[in-house]
């Protein structure tokens, strides 16, 4: 939510003479060159930090140390993105949302890392396994239902 909030407080301000289509567009810009990194037509690498959350945050004890470790992870300050969808999301977010919208936005992405975290536990040695598995029927399930986000956004702005 914090990095939402940044975006939408920085997208208001990069967004002001921008119309509503060319905001649209630049958001179809970047979901066209995520799209074609994902299906390894192009190469392209996108920023990221590329560093762990070290284990030494939890010195900070039971309460703070996880919340240091969740803040770190959910901005983005330390982690590695195996897909490119959040730079969509983080695209729309800055060029399109209201601060409601993107305060649900960042829920829902915190809402998604939690849910990969917790259907792991269940299965804590082969988690990995099973998602390559079913990784060729999840990938186009889970692309499909953030474009139709994305789409109904784009509905409901115009």
């Amino acid at each position: 939510m914090i990095t939402a909030l940044v975006l939408v407080v920085v997208g208001s301000v990069a967004r002001a003479p921008v119309p509503w289509w060319g905001r649209w567009g630049l958001v179809g810009v970047v979901l066209v060159l995520v799209a074609v990194n994902e299906l390894g037509l192009v190469t392209i690498r996108f920023p990221e930090n590329r560093r762990l959350v070290p284990e030494g945050v939890f010195r900070l004890g039971r309460h703070l140390g996880p919340l240091q470790f969740g803040i770190e992870m959910g901005t983005g300050a330390r982690t590695y993105l195996p897909s490119g969808l959040p730079y969509i999301a983080a695209t729309a977010v800055l060029l399109t949302a209201s601060l409601p919208q993107a305060l649900l936005a960042g829920a829902g992405f915190g809402l998604g890392r939690a849910l990969m975290t917790t259907a792991s536990l269940n299965h804590p040695d082969d988690w990995h396994a099973l998602w390559s598995r079913h990784t060729s029927l999840l990938t186009p399930l889970l692309s499909g239902a953030f474009l139709l986000s994305l789409l109904g956004a784009l509905l409901t702005a115009t």
